[in-house]
């Protein structure tokens, strides 16, 4: 894709706004040697960093190191390590804790234990708005701009390691629960087009926290089972009879068997039992996530004609 530029001056400018802070280097070792894929102007200076003293948050497993990636951030550079390991042995499942995640409460399980929404978005949004703000006003290009833009970056990035510290936490008490994990396999991008739920939703970061549920569970041998959304909520957990309920009412309350229960525990039951019925340890209380069709041996249907296997009559013409 050609760059399009406008005149200024006595020089072509590009309106495109090139982000030069903020570059990955992706560092190959082979040997005992390691090249630098040049992918911006930091490349002038990547031959002469030589040794620099990092931080280790944990050490390294044993295993051969396939990469290295350098990040930049906001308060600082960060060094991310990719290190090939054996596959775990894989853990027979004995224990499924059904998972169903919300808004009032960041997750109910089927145990009937809450874990509460921290909200960590809506907590900073007010000192984000400020510095935002100032930010508005600062002169672009300039010193102070610089350092408030800077500011702003860092309260974004303070946010996102509280959630995703809450998620590494949470997931880790999920799999001490049991060895078999279930939840829905919600499509959250449809989801946000709910304006009046769409930030909550994206500050709750569900879609994140199942992506960190399945490498816990890739890395230790456990399972996390993805059942179909469909009727979780309206299901009784009892006689599984349909129960129409709107989102604000949090009880479920069912007419046929008489069953009282809180409406997200009932839906982390049934997702339980979907997921059980995936395994074949149970009758089908929900419909599990269904398989993808394989199109490939379908035949190729034409638009505006019927398509026929019979032999066509041999005429003139043919």
């Amino acid at each position: 894709m050609e760059t399009p530029f406008f005149r200024a001056g006595r020089k072509l400018r590009s309106f495109l706004k090139r982000y030069h802070e903020y570059v990955i280097i992706l560092i190959a070792f082979v040997g005992e040697f390691y090249t630098v894929a040049r992918r911006c102007r930091l490349h002038r200076l990547a031959p002469e960093i030589g040794h620099v003293a990092i931080r280790y948050h944990r050490p390294l497993p044993d295993g051969k190191v396939k990469n290295l990636t350098l990040h930049r951030k906001a308060s600082g550079w960060y060094v991310s390590i990719v290190v090939e390991m054996p596959d775990p042995v894989e853990v027979p499942v004995e224990t499924t804790i059904g998972v169903d995640v919300g808004l009032e409460s960041f997750l109910t399980t089927s145990d009937g234990k809450k874990v509460s929404n921290p909200r960590h978005f809506r907590e900073s949004e007010n000192k984000l708005g400020v510095a935002q703000r100032i930010l508005s006003r600062r002169k672009k290009g300039s010193r102070r701009y610089k350092r408030q833009r800077e500011h702003v970056a860092k309260i974004h990035e303070h946010v996102a390691n509280q959630r995703r510290d809450f998620h590494h936490k949470t997931a880790h008490w999920l799999f001490s629960q049991g060895e078999e994990v279930a939840v829905e396999n919600l499509k959250i991008k449809n989801m946000v087009k709910n304006h009046y739920l769409s930030k909550s939703i994206s500050d709750a970061g569900w879609g994140r926290f199942r992506l960190i549920l399945q490498s816990k569970a890739a890395n230790a041998g456990l399972t996390l089972t993805k059942v179909n959304p469909k009727h979780t909520s309206q299901k009784c957990s009892g006689c599984d009879s349909i129960v129409p309920k709107s989102l604000s009412v949090r009880t479920h309350d069912c007419p046929h068997c008489g069953l009282v229960i809180d409406r997200d525990r009932n839906a982390a039951i049934n997702i339980k039992k979907a997921a059980v019925a995936l395994r074949g340890g149970a009758v089908v209380t929900n419909t599990p996530e269904p398989p993808e069709r394989d199109r490939s041996a379908e035949p190729c249907k034409t638009r505006g004609a019927a398509v026929s296997n019979k032999p066509r009559p041999l005429g003139r013409g043919n």
